[in-house]
């Protein structure tokens, strides 16, 4: 074997190595979150800062997801042993490379998207970063910090075409929406979480009073997502595709919630719930 040809198979091996650990399809949401934010403006033109925030937000959530699982990698070995560091097929050093990479990049691709958005990038990705190495074990401040970051992304690609303010809605549907969401994947690592002395809330209060909450979450929700169509902010395509592809399965997740805690169940839940963001973002998008 040559040596370009050696080096060209590590270089394929990192590539393939990154995307695992980066969970793409996180990355994907982040990504069109920040390109619908910025369609739904009333000033919406195609500009090479929209551009810049798009692959600025891919590789924050990218390096995000990355220093997550460095740090989780110990609870993951119980709830998780599939993901790709605690079944040793990414290195510790090789995760801490391409964080680095990736929040390097992110942060500093940012420095040419204006003051505001560079701010924006760096205290997000400070803030992930202390999420993962202590606030993702306390009660309810991580699930919070994750749906702040997650509806920023809203106000960051509003923000690259000059209009913030569009952004509001989505962020405040996406912050309940992660809110939710983040509390269920608490349950579903409960094992692991008590374990390392992880305190979450589901371990501090219990699964049932953690569907309490999920519930009132995705109640409160549900009723805030008709309000851009009673206040003819959004179409009637929006409600339709809301109504029906996003209450419907949250309904279902609220009920489902109340019969199977079994974390395989919890595991499919949680992903039912990443698919319909999805839904959600296409409602916006076509109904805005």
């Amino acid at each position: 074997m040559t040596k370009e040809n050696y080096a060209m198979m590590n270089m394929f091996k990192y590539i393939t190595d990154y995307f695992r650990i980066s969970r793409p399809f996180n990355v994907l949401i982040a990504v069109i979150s920040v390109w619908v934010a910025a369609f739904i403006s009333p000033d919406f033109h195609w500009t090479f800062r929209l551009t810049l925030a798009m692959i600025i937000a891919g590789f924050i959530t990218a390096g995000a997801n990355i220093i997550n699982d460095i740090y989780d990698i110990e609870i993951d070995r119980i709830n998780k042993p599939e993901r790709p560091l605690p079944s040793g097929q990414i290195t510790l050093k090789e995760a801490w490379m391409f964080f680095l990479f990736s929040y390097i990049s992110g942060i500093g691709i940012s420095v040419f998207c204006g003051w505001c958005m560079f701010i924006i990038a760096f205290t997000i990705g400070l803030l992930l970063m202390y999420y993962s190495f202590h606030l993702k074990r306390t009660v309810l401040w991580g699930n919070i910090t994750v749906s702040l970051a997650s509806a920023m992304a809203f106000i960051f690609g509003a923000m690259s075409v000059g209009n913030w303010q569009v952004g509001l809605i989505p962020a405040s549907f996406a912050f309940l929406f992660h809110l939710g969401r983040e509390i269920l994947k608490d349950m579903q690592d409960l094992k692991g979480d008590l374990k390392n002395q992880s305190i979450t809330f589901p371990a501090r209060f219990g699964l049932k009073t953690s569907v309490l909450l999920i519930n009132t979450i995705f109640i409160f929700l549900i009723l805030l997502t008709i309000l851009p169509y009673i206040l003819k902010l959004y179409d009637a395509i929006y409600l339709w595709i809301v109504v029906l592809g996003v209450h419907t399965v949250i309904l279902f997740v609220n009920v489902v919630l109340w019969f199977n805690k079994d974390p395989k169940m919890l595991g499919k839940l949680s992903h039912l719930l990443k698919i319909d963001m999805l839904v959600g973002l296409a409602a916006i998008y076509l109904g805005s």
